[in-house]
């Protein structure tokens, strides 16, 4: 599962001010901001299999290493843009498996299932790829773990580039209020839009 609040700004600068802000006073894990350079590329059927059935399956390269995940039953809260879905995540030491990934190594998990049904044994091709940098802090309030992160890039689509520039509070452990709390602190103080679209939907809406 994961739970995310997602914001679309204008200014990188804002998670600057953000980690400096006496709201994160203390909360901070380290004083080190870790940077992760990412690849995101989203597959799919011929005919969209997944994406009419609100899946998406990615493969991430985030530095050295690989990530293939899997999205799905997404819920939206538009008001604060509060993302809640499904999601499982494995890490790749195949390269090939990278370039051409099949449904099949999710057999052990939850997400076979649903991935079958959506597609069944069609092949899956790439769609849209994304480039970005993510900068994240951890931040331990003492009740509540969460990750504080800037993502900015491009999505490619058929169109050309979007530009992506997108912060994003992320709920790792602990108590989910408490994390709530924060993120409409500092969305209140910062004046932050909430973004409804995840960064796979904007890719198709541009």
């Amino acid at each position: 599962m994961e739970t995310e609040f997602k914001y679309r700004i204008n200014d990188a600068s804002v998670f600057d001010s953000i980690i400096k802000d006496p709201i994160l006073e203390n909360h901070l894990k380290n004083d080190k901001v870790d940077e992760v350079q990412m690849h995101a590329v989203y597959f799919d059927t011929e005919d969209q299999d997944l994406r009419n059935a609100g899946i998406a399956y990615r493969i991430r390269y985030e530095n050295d290493r690989i990530v293939a995940t899997i999205k799905w039953d997404v819920e939206v809260n538009e008001e604060d843009g509060l993302h809640v879905r499904e999601e499982i995540d494995l890490v790749i030491n195949d390269e090939r498996f990278a370039e051409a990934p099949d449904i099949d190594i999710f057999k052990s998990s939850d997400a076979y299932e649903v991935l079958y049904e959506a597609v069944g044994d069609k092949k899956l091709i790439k769609t849209i790829e994304m480039d970005f940098c993510r900068k994240l802090v951890m931040v331990d309030t003492g009740k509540s773990i969460s990750a504080l992160s800037l993502d900015e890039g491009v999505i490619g689509n058929k169109k050309g580039a979007v530009d992506v520039l997108e912060l994003e509070i992320e709920w790792y452990h602990g108590d989910e209020n408490d994390f709530k709390d924060l993120a409409h602190r500092i969305a209140e103080k910062y004046q932050l839009e909430p973004e409804q679209e995840s960064k796979l939907q904007r890719a198709f809406a541009e």
